[in-house]
């Protein structure tokens, strides 16, 4: 951006009694306004473009390796750039080089993929570097992904390369005794082969890591920015991508400027859908242009629902991602988008997302936990007691089907003819279970105790802030009082939960997650044994299902490895270390001057493909 000039005002002026000094002001201004008209956008009376939008909940900070929320790591996606990404436009996804020079094959059976990284990419300017421009090269791949098994950073996403690359668990070991890391120690999979290669090797086959190398938090940090900033790293994020952090206060503001050493982008029309309108908009307002075009990007955490609408509505965003589902029949009642938006030019983007809502047992907690047959009897009762309908067409509008896997839509090893019963609400079998093992009301207080003789207590916690949240704890206190079991709903603050549940603080939580790359792998690895800690929140260890799990890991794309899914989505049934939920359908809105406009199922912010036309957001407010 131009810096702008101004014109101070001087009281020692305004005082002057001269009127030939009166003159000559008046002549100065005059001119200078002739000059700045003049010279035009260079000398920055171009108005600024701006993006303005709300997120849903609030955000934990932006250290790539250390953050495990999804609008952190929204935030994080315009800030730093991974080796890999996917095209904007291509419908199914499709990986495509960004600091990369190309997408390798994978070499020596699956275990070694070797990357070259473009020469000339530049970190964002910070007082670290000490004044001088710093270049990305391949140690930085290398620093960052022993960052993920810095004991010290406790990393939510360290499964991603826990006993995964060549010699990274011995790095990891001797950093857990020594109590800090040796990052100058050699690790054998990750060989540096010059300035710009590096060259990672695996312990076994794996056919998706590529699409880790392109996730948003595994990206490329500056080792000197790390260390200057000691434990304060969430808030000094230092990328090559095409945004700075320029302000941030937590929970309440992000703003990102335009990274004035950014080398920028393109659109790539190639997998352009000409029957998509979307894709058909996004190519006419980008093509040919040199990309980010937006100047500046803010974003305001509303956890409620209603203001976070309103604020679209008002038109004081630009954006409104995720439409509340208690606003639905505003938006788009009988399907239809609403007259009164229709009318502004509003577009509503209709997106399948590949993600799973499930509410989460801790399966170490001494009521709710165990393998034993009481206990998975319990489980599964509970389950069976949801009314999930109610949750479908009740709470979230009919915005929403029911998940009989954990796999969505869309993701590769999705199975759309698989139908279960196992899930389905049905509180006369949920109570006959619970006779049967013993969960029976010993005191005459209409409530069922355990069969020790102890009461029966669970506390479930969710997400406060929003409406449907909190309505969705009411229908699970609601459907196990059906059955006779006592539950407590405990509304918590997002980030918080996010805590509870990654240390095992809980009974049973409402979650939630969203693909990191298109394949049942990222969906699976949620209750693979060792990821606990980490991103399996229910603490779920059964040696049948890590085995399992495995062996997927180093099968490709096929029927064998279908079948391996289909054998552990058996095992999360028969034991119930979730209630499956259900698989959500979101309807993002945007007014007509934003262009370039869609939602990718990968990817979450994309603020880098997006215009503002300012002209017609002003003609829009007058």
């Amino acid at each position: 951006m131009g810096q702008h000039r101004f014109l101070l005002y001087n009281p020692r002026f305004a005082r002057a009694r001269s009127p030939g000094l009166k003159h000559a002001l008046t002549l100065a201004a005059a001119c200078l306004a002739c000059a700045l008209a003049a010279a035009g956008p260079a000398m920055g009376s171009v108005e600024p473009k701006v993006v303005r939008m709300a997120f849903r909940t609030a955000e934990a900070g932006f250290d790539p390796q250390r953050i495990f929320d999804r609008y952190s790591v929204g935030v994080c996606e315009n800030l730093f750039e991974p080796l890999l990404t996917y095209d904007y436009l291509a419908r199914p996804v499709r990986l495509v080089p960004l600091t990369a020079e190309a997408v390798p094959q994978p070499e020596e059976g699956g275990t070694r993929y070797t990357f070259r990284i473009r020469p000339g990419i530049l970190f964002a300017d910070d007082p670290a570097f000490k004044g001088q421009k710093r270049e990305l090269v391949a140690k930085d791949i290398e620093y960052s992904i022993k960052r993920f098994r810095d004991p010290r950073n406790a990393s939510p996403y360290e499964w991603l390369f826990e006993h995964k690359v060549l010699g990274l668990d011995e790095f990891a070991a001797a950093a857990k005794k020594a109590g800090r890391p040796d990052y100058d120690a050699k690790v054998a999979g990750l060989e540096v082969r010059d300035r710009y290669t590096i060259s990672i090797k695996l312990t076994e086959p794996d056919f998706n890591f590529l699409y880790v190398l392109a996730m948003p938090n595994v990206v490329p940090v500056a080792r000197e920015v790390i260390e200057a900033y000691g434990e304060d790293t969430m808030a000094h994020p230092v990328g090559t991508g095409p945004f700075v952090l320029k302000e941030w206060v937590r929970r309440s503001k992000i703003v990102l400027e335009r990274n004035p050493n950014h080398r920028g982008y393109e659109l790539d029309p190639r997998w352009a859908d000409p029957a998509d309108e979307f894709d058909r908009a996004a190519v006419d307002a980008l093509r040919g242009k040199r990309l980010p075009l937006v100047d500046r990007v803010e974003i305001y955490p509303i956890e409620e629902e209603q203001p976070r609408f309103l604020a679209f509505v008002n038109r004081e965003h630009d954006l409104l991602d995720e439409t509340p589902s208690d606003f639905i029949e505003q938006v788009l009642p009988n399907g239809r988008l609403a007259p009164s938006l229709a009318r502004q030019g509003v577009a509503v983007f209709r997106e399948e997302a590949p993600e799973i809502t499930y509410d989460v047992f801790n399966v170490e907690d001494a009521v709710v936990g165990g393998y034993g047959p009481e206990k998975v009897a319990l489980r599964r009762a509970l389950v069976l007691a949801h009314d999930r309908g109610q949750e479908i067409f009740i709470v979230r509008k009919g915005q929403a089907m029911a998940a009989q896997s954990p796999l969505p839509p869309g993701i590769v090893g999705y199975d759309p003819a698989f139908r279960t019963t196992q899930q389905d609400h049905d509180p006369a079998r949920a109570k006959a279970l619970l006779d049967l093992y013993g969960y029976v009301d010993r005191n005459g207080d209409g409530w069922r105790d355990q069969p020790d003789g102890r009461p029966l207590a669970i506390e479930y916690k969710y997400n406060a802030g929003s409406q449907s949240n909190r309505q969705l704890a009411e229908l699970w206190v609601k459907s196990a009082a059906a059955i006779g079991v006592r539950m407590e709903a405990a509304a918590v603050q997002f980030i918080d939960l996010l805590n509870d549940k990654r240390v095992g603080k809980f009974q049973m939580a409402g979650s939630a997650w969203t693909a990191d790359y298109p394949d049942a792998q990222n969906f699976l690895q949620l209750l693979y044994g060792p990821n606990t800690g980490q991103s399996n929140e229910a603490r779920f260890r059964l040696d049948a299902f890590d085995r399992l799990y495995r062996q997927s890991v180093a099968v490709p794309d096929g029927p064998a490895r279908n079948a391996l899914y289909h054998e552990m989505n058996r095992l999360i049934l028969a034991y119930a270390p979730w209630r499956l939920g259900v698989h959500r359908v979101f309807n993002h809105l945007q007014y007509p001057w934003v262009k370039g406009y869609k939602k990718h199922p990968i990817l979450y912010t994309n603020f880098k493909y997006l215009d503002v036309d300012v002209a017609a957001r002003k003609a829009a407010a007058r």
